[in-house]
């Protein structure tokens, strides 16, 4: 009965030094990962306390979440054997440039964003106004 499994095969695997060096290249990986999720949950938390005490998106978070989120991309592809090539610090650092390119030609249908929110003050004086009864002449 045959297991499937090539013996010979499995054995010269096994003996191949460029799958544990790979596997060491994976481990340091996932834990630059963790660690990259983590700034990355700190980026989303500033950029969301700076969107509610400013009403405006810091440009500076903006761009590096991209970033991180890009590298984490690219993380996750080298670990699911999906890319070859390692991810920083043996690859360039993601910037801004290549992904507005990347995303240009994986996502022309997109949307541009959206404009930005009027003053608060003013909302809540449309608001008003929108809730007093038509005078009738």
């Amino acid at each position: 009965m045959n297991s499937g499994i090539d013996k010979e095969g499995l054995k010269e695997n096994l003996k191949d030094g460029n799958v544990w060096v790979r596997l060491l290249f994976m481990v340091l990986f996932a834990v630059i990962y963790s660690v990259a999720e983590v700034v990355l949950a700190m980026v989303i938390v500033f950029q969301f306390l700076c969107v509610l005490v400013s009403g405006e998106r810091n440009d500076r978070a903006l761009s590096l979440g991209s970033q991180i989120a890009a590298y984490i991309y690219q993380v996750l592809r080298y670990l699911t054997y999906n890319l070859d090539e390692r991810p920083y610090p043996f690859a360039d650092w993601p910037c801004d440039a290549v992904l507005a390119e990347q995303q240009a030609v994986t996502e022309p249908a997109v949307k541009k964003a959206a404009p930005k929110r009027k003053a608060t003050s003013t909302r809540r004086k449309n608001a008003v106004e929108e809730q007093k009864p038509a005078s009738s002449d």
